[in-house]
């Protein structure tokens, strides 16, 4: 019988069940791409991403009190090489750039294929809407196909960039 999964907004509580999601994700990457090294992202989790008061929105889904999925966005200014390296955080309320990227999305394996990353995704896009962003969209490899099935499921629109699609919802 599978656990009752909740989603909700990230808590700084949660930090160290995220950082043990990020090192799964890091395991299957390097397990993933055998002639690469892959460099631990783990600074930038705890000091940036999931750092309060950064432009970082993080959802979780819980089994229980455990976090076993997580899903970084951020408002983005269009152009991904800038939002990656700067964190650019408006001066006022009245300004919002009118995008909002998903960064990544994360579900532990023996959680995956019950529905999780989709209830992640619904409610970090209902937050972008609450927020008033006029489209979500997110850039996936080609070879990363439980992710594109999942954002394709909710209608989000395809573009092929050749090694990667962007794949964009209007809100």
């Amino acid at each position: 019988m599978t656990e009752e999964i909740t989603v909700r907004e990230y808590r700084p509580e949660d930090l160290e069940q995220v950082l043990d999601l990020a090192r799964e994700l890091e395991a299957e990457l390097a397990e993933q791409f055998k002639d690469v090294e892959i460099q631990s992202g783990l600074d930038d989790y705890r000091n940036r991403y999931l750092k309060p008061g950064h432009k970082y929105k993080t959802y979780v889904a819980l089994a229980g009190d455990k976090v076993v999925g997580y899903l970084i966005g951020y408002p983005s200014l269009g152009a991904p090489e800038v939002d990656y390296t700067y964190d650019m955080l408006p001066k006022s309320l009245i300004w919002a750039p009118p995008e909002f990227f998903l960064q990544i999305a994360f579900v532990s394996k023996p959680f995956r294929n019950q529905g999780i990353s989709k209830r992640l995704h619904l409610a970090i896009i209902d937050y972008a809407r609450s927020q008033g962003f006029r489209e979500v969209y997110t850039c996936i490899a080609k070879w990363n196909i439980p992710e594109i099935k999942v954002i394709s499921a909710l209608k989000f629109e395809v573009k092929d960039l050749g090694y990667r699609y962007r794949l964009t919802l209007k809100l």
